[in-house]
Formats: C-alpha cells, sequence, structure tokens
C-alpha cells in the first residue's frame, strides 16, 4: 500500500509540474503575441498594392500590357505620338496609389487624358481584354478582381459616347 500512494503523490507531482510547464508555455505565447501589432493579421488583410506584390509587380504588368497594347493593332491607333516610358510610369503610380501603396500620381484625369482620344467601345474591350490577360500571368484570381473592380468605373472617362 505505501507503494502505490507513492505513486499516487508521484503521478500527483508530475502533473502539477506538467500543468505549471503548459501554463508556462501559454503565458509565453501570449505575451509574444500581445508584444506584436496584430497578430491576426494575414496576408489577405495586407493592401491590395502589398499582396499584388508591390512596384516591382506592378511595373511588369503595366510594361507588359502597355507594350502588347501600343502594338496591338486593334488598340495601337490610341497610342501613336504617346511617349510610352512616361505613359508606363504615371500608370504604375496611378495603380500603386489605387490599390493603397501610398504612391503621389501627378497625372491627368482619366477624362481629361482621353478627352480627344476617341476611344471606341470595341477598344475599350480590346483593352480589357488584354489587360485581363497580363494579370492572369501576374495576379491570383481574388487580387485580378479587386483590382479591375477599382478600375472598371473609370470606362465613362475613356470611352467616347
Amino acid at each position: 500500500m505505501v507503494l502505490a500512494s507513492q505513486y499516487v503523490r508521484l503521478g500527483i507531482m508530475l502533473l502539477k509540474w506538467l500543468g505549471i510547464i503548459l501554463l508556462t508555455f501559454a503565458l509565453c505565447s501570449c505575451s509574444q503575441t500581445a508584444l506584436s501589432t496584430n497578430p491576426f493579421k494575414t496576408r489577405n488583410d495586407a493592401s491590395l498594392f502589398t499582396r499584388i506584390g508591390g512596384l516591382p509587380v506592378l511595373t511588369k504588368i503595366v510594361d507588359q500590357f502597355i507594350d502588347e497594347v501600343a502594338t496591338s493593332p486593334r488598340t495601337k491607333r490610341s497610342f501613336d505620338g504617346i511617349k510610352l516610358k512616361a505613359l508606363k510610369e504615371s500608370i504604375v503610380a496611378q495603380l500603386c496609389k489605387l490599390t493603397g501603396g501610398g504612391c503621389v500620381y501627378e497625372g491627368e484625369t482619366m477624362l481629361n487624358s482621353h478627352r480627344d482620344a476617341k476611344i471606341t467601345e470595341a477598344e475599350f474591350d480590346a483593352f480589357v481584354d488584354m489587360f485581363r490577360s497580363t494579370l492572369n500571368r501576374f495576379l491570383h484570381t481574388k487580387e485580378k478582381n479587386e483590382l479591375l473592380k477599382i478600375l472598371a468605373p473609370m470606362k465613362r472617362d475613356i470611352v467616347t459616347k
């Protein structure tokens, strides 16, 4: 009987130590969590700019896209006489700002910059098709759709009625 009670006491003592160890671990985890700025922030909570991949990815998207639309028979008319390098820089800054990247966009409004371009529905639709294709190479569906949703209202300022 003495042996059995010693085993019981030993078991109780081990359980207490295990409890202390687990409690210490839990407290350390909680204090570490409290010290971080936002322990529950995930990549999905980040700005669209961050989720896209920031300026490096926006720059690649814009470079490839503008190169394509400036040479495509369906859309190149709109880019005659346009300085593509300056246009690309302006579009990157605008997309950066619109997606929460903190950039400053100093370009024209969409209405002013497209006022005399006489962009048709067909040209705009071709432009959007090529843009979607470019975005598919770089972005996940969620980010692509978020970006397109931000840009969609610009159609009324771009297409000539």
